[in-house]
């Protein structure tokens, strides 16, 4: 696809935003409900993309690709005609008689660039917002992905006419080139690295960004909690979709003298979970492309030769773009596995004596896109959220924060910024406009320009009064 005929599309979806701007909350739902119904007609096939691109096995893309988008719909068609009613606010007596209130419009022409790791559902969520918040959408989605991309393609066809929303396959020049156009909103979901640089290009027309990122999300053991427990929950979170997951637990914080029983725990429930070798388990996820495998035994090898402990459950098998389940314990600060976002089945340890060494730790890097407390002392807990900073908390599970869809989803800083999800979503792609009204009379007037004697004793009065 060469890049004028992408300014030729650019072009339509720009032309045709006005007019999907104007719609009402019944014809958004509509289209919503009819993504809905393509979605739930084509599910095999969304089965089949997911097998070729992840291995993913079936009930996991029903779980983790297709229920998030259905959630997502029942959700807005519920609450839209909410969202989009005039928001009424009161006034200081200054400016009586009069009125005022919001309204949330839409921001126009925007850009989803969405990742390989979750395919449709990161593509697909932003997408219900965007249509609920009455945008023309261009949707971009990954490259190393291609089997759902197509998919993608295929079913955005059959539900939305070209002009409102449309699906550009291709590589990082596609992507390049469609970021390099005055788009009125980007909501890009990927690593910091590219998200600084959506950014950049995005400051080019002043365009606003919404950045899904990542980072380097906790997990932290309270000593009373179970460490064998932990570890086995651990493992199960770890291997989800082969660790390629955002907001996978990117290590661990277990106290000091629990950390063998934390290791014990977390072998045990990679055994229960994906069994003696997950490398013949038909289920487990494999690493999207072989530079990311490559990436992940660098990082590991670094770890072994700065003296760490290393134990994985059977052998890396390049071929295959198979990484097993590994633990790294008593590594350096300073190499790669402690300081950069693994995105791979990858899990190092960290130990603590004082509840306060575990929070300076986490403090210390960058503020992460979700903070997981394994624990049932709500004080201690609480104790932990208010002295950190993250996107989210989650206690005593993982992931399920994302599944509510009532809830905010982003980061702060280099895990996120912007919020999704629920009314925080729709409100991320619309413009909160400011609509004050008067009547016939304005008493505006009376404080204008000359300043004569009365109206400065009169101003003088308002300011001490107000």
């Amino acid at each position: 696809m060469t890049q004028p005929n992408l300014g030729n599309y650019f072009a339509e979806l720009q032309a045709n935003a006005p007019r999907i701007g104007r719609t009402r909350a019944a014809e958004r739902i509509a289209r919503l409900r009819a993504l809905k119904q393509a979605l739930d007609s084509h599910r095999a096939e969304a089965h089949a993309a997911l097998r070729a691109d992840l291995n993913r096995a079936e009930p996991d893309t029903d779980l983790n690709e297709l229920l998030p988008v259905t959630s997502s719909i029942k959700y807005v068609i519920k609450h839209l005609r909410a969202w989009m009613l005039p928001e009424k606010h009161g006034l200081p007596i200054t400016l009586i008689p009069g009125s005022a209130e919001v309204i949330y419009e839409s921001k126009g022409v925007v850009l989803i660039v969405s990742p390989w790791n979750f395919p449709i559902n990161l593509c697909l969520v932003p997408l219900v917002y965007a249509v609920a918040a009455g945008n023309t959408v261009a949707l971009k989605p990954s490259e190393l992905s291609p089997a759902t991309s197509a998919f993608l393609a295929k079913l955005i066809s059959t539900v939305f006419p070209p002009e409102e929303v449309r699906v550009f396959e291709g590589g990082v020049d596609v992507a390049k080139a469609l970021i390099d156009h005055p788009w009125n909103h980007i909501f890009f979901t990927g690593s910091p690295k590219i998200g600084s640089q959506v950014m950049a290009s995005a400051a080019r027309y002043l365009t606003s960004v919404t950045l899904e990122l990542g980072g380097k999300s906790p997990v932290i053991v309270h000593p009373k909690y179970g460490a064998e427990a932990a570890g086995a929950r651990v493992a199960w979170a770890k291997g989800l979709n082969a660790g390629q997951v955002c907001i996978a637990p990117d290590y661990a914080l277990v106290r000091k003298d629990q950390q063998d029983a934390f290791i014990a725990g977390f072998q045990k429930g990679v055994r229960q979970h994906y069994g003696e070798s997950p490398a013949h388990n038909e289920d487990f996820g494999h690493i999207v492309h072989e530079r990311h495998w490559d990436r992940l035994e660098t990082w590991v090898e670094e770890a072994r030769i700065s003296g760490a402990q290393i134990w994985q459950i059977d052998a890396p098998d390049r071929s295959k773009k198979y990484y097993p389940l590994t633990l790294v314990w008593d590594a350096a600060e300073g190499i790669e596995l402690s300081c950069s976002e693994i995105f791979g089945p990858i899990l190092p340890i960290y130990t603590f004596i004082e509840t306060s060494d575990a929070i300076a730790h986490v403090e210390g890097g960058t503020r992460p896109l979700v903070m997981y407390q394994l624990s049932h002392d709500r004080a201690w807990s609480d104790g932990i959220t208010a002295a950190t900073r993250a996107g989210a908390t989650v206690i005593n599970d993982f992931f399920v924060h994302y599944m509510a869809p009532s809830l905010p989803f982003g980061g702060v800083n280099t895990s996120g910024i912007g919020k999704s999800h629920g009314l925080w979503g729709f409100r991320e792609l619309t413009n909160a406009r400011s609509i004050y009204r008067r009547g016939r009379w304005s008493p505006t007037m009376l404080l204008a320009p000359p300043y004569t004697d009365w109206k400065r004793k009169l101003i003088a009065a308002v300011a001490r009064w107000l």
